[in-house]
Formats: C-alpha cells, sequence, structure tokens
C-alpha cells in the first residue's frame, strides 16, 4: 500500500514496542523511523529528519514525551506536526496534560489495538482506506450476503457459480464509519 511516503517517528524506550509499531507502519507502507527517547527524537528532528507524525510514549530516559513535544511546539517550523501520546499508563493527569497540550491524539497502551493506532494515525493524516474482500457466492453465506448487498444498494450483482465479486470497504475518517459498495 502507497502512502505518498508519509513519514512517522515512533519515539519509545521499549524495544518491543517499538518493534511491533515499526512492523505494523512499514506494513501499511509508513516511512518509519524510531527513536528510544524524547532527546533522541529532538536529535533527529532538529537535524532535519522532520516526520509527517511522532507517535511518542511518555515516560523514557533523558527527555520525557510532554519534554519532546514542548520543544517541538516552541519550534514554529515544527508546531503543526500531529503528535499522538502512546501512554502505558493511561493517567488521568497525563491525559490532562495532553489536551492542554493540544495533542492530536492520546492512546492508551492495552485497550487500543496495534492495527486500531495505525487507523487512527491515517485518520490524523487524512489517508483514508479501501479494502477489497472477495466473495464467491457458491460458499457459506456468500449468495445470502450479495443478495443483502443487491437490495440495499440497488445493484444487480450476480455472480456464476464459482465466480468471485468484490466488497470494497472504504474507511471515514469517524470511527465506525464505511462506505461500502458490492464490485461485480
Amino acid at each position: 500500500m502507497e502512502l505518498l511516503n508519509k513519514k512517522i517517528l515512533i519515539v519509545d524506550d521499549d524495544e518491543f514496542l517499538l518493534g511491533i509499531y515499526a512492523k505494523n507502519f512499514k506494513d501499511e507502507g509508513f516511512d518509519v523511523s524510531i527513536a528510544r527517547d524524547g532527546e533522541e527524537a529532538w536529535g533527529m528532528i532538529s537535524g532535519g529528519n522532520v516526520p509527517d507524525i511522532v507517535f511518542t510514549g511518555i515516560v523514557m530516559p533523558r527527555m520525557t514525551g510532554f519534554e519532546l513535544i514542548a520543544k517541538m511546539q516552541a519550534d514554529s517550523t515544527l508546531a503543526k506536526i500531529p503528535v499522538v501520546i502512546n501512554s502505558h499508563r493511561g493517567r488521568p493527569e497525563d491525559k490532562k496534560l495532553a489536551q492542554e497540550m493540544a495533542v492530536d491524539d492520546f492512546i492508551v497502551q492495552g485497550f487500543t489495538t496495534p492495527a486500531e493506532v495505525v487507523r487512527r494515525i491515517k485518520i490524523l493524516l487524512r489517508i483514508q482506506g479501501i479494502y477489497k474482500i472477495a466473495i464467491v457466492a457458491d460458499k457459506y453465506d456468500g449468495q445470502m450476503f450479495i443478495n443483502l448487498l443487491n437490495k440495499q444498494q440497488s445493484t444487480a450483482c450476480n455472480p456464476a457459480v464459482g465466480k468471485e465479486i468484490f466488497l470494497e470497504i472504504e474507511s471515514k475518517t469517524e470511527k465506525g464509519e464505511f462506505k461500502i459498495n458490492l464490485k461485480c
């Protein structure tokens, strides 16, 4: 999937989480950079490796995520870069500070899957995914589902036995909203 070279900087001192998120974002076509704390991230950003979005933890050695955000916001050329906090604690005081700092999203680990994290980042970057799912009419409930979609969309999609058709699902910017089309 091509995302027009959208760059994400993932900042966290947890190697395991860095690996998981880096893989998920790379699999979705992002250009991924990683930093193990806010100081390393600041060095990258101030050195010219400017991302389209920053995905950062809070508690890290040398410089916290909040300190990194404050430095970015103090620089007019970096202040508009969207920032998402990835919190393993989910503390109300952290969420409040994130709101006061106008952080774009606050994600609590353990309650948000990596796939949902990617979806939310795509929304912030105004990237909408379109997914195609093959349906075979003569398997499982394929024909019943095709009939339902034909009625709801006023389509006339009647595939031959053994032939597949596609359900095209386009995610919208609001959580849980999708546009669905049946493609014959």
